[in-house]
C-alpha cells in the first residue's frame, strides 16, 4: 500500500510540474508579444556617419575656409584690402590672426584674382 501511495504522489507531482510548465510558457509568450508590440523602434542616428562603405574621409585642413568666406576674402584681396580680409577671416579661425594672415596669403598666392576687371 505504501508503494502504491508513493507512485500516486510521484505521478501527481509530475503532472503538477508539467501543467505548471505549460501554463508558465503560455504566460511568457503573451508577455513577450505584448512587450514586442509596445516597444517603439529606436530613432535613426542623426548626423553624418563616421565611415561610409569602408572608406574613411580624409581629414580637412583646419585652416580651410568655407567657399563663401573664401570668395569674400578673395574679393577683398583682389581690391588690395588685405587687412580687411584678415579681419574677416580671423573669427572663423578661432581669433588667431597669424593663421588668418597665412590663409589670406594662400588666397593671394592662388594665382587668379577673384574679381573680374
Amino acid at each position: 500500500m505504501s508503494l502504491m501511495l508513493m507512485m500516486v504522489a510521484l505521478l501527481s507531482a509530475v503532472v503538477f510540474l508539467g501543467g505548471g510548465s505549460y501554463v508558465l510558457r503560455g504566460v511568457l509568450a503573451r508577455m513577450e508579444s505584448r512587450h514586442a508590440w509596445a516597444e517603439p523602434e529606436p530613432p535613426p542616428r542623426a548626423g553624418p556617419r563616421e565611415d561610409v562603405g569602408g572608406y574613411v574621409p580624409a581629414q580637412r585642413d583646419p585652416d580651410e575656409l568655407p567657399a563663401d568666406l573664401r570668395a569674400r576674402a578673395g574679393n577683398l584681396v583682389a581690391l588690395g584690402r588685405t587687412d580687411e580680409a584678415v579681419h574677416l577671416v580671423t573669427p572663423h579661425l578661432g581669433g588667431d590672426e597669424a593663421r588668418a594672415r597665412r590663409a589670406v596669403g594662400r588666397l593671394r598666392a592662388g594665382g587668379r584674382p577673384a574679381l573680374e576687371p
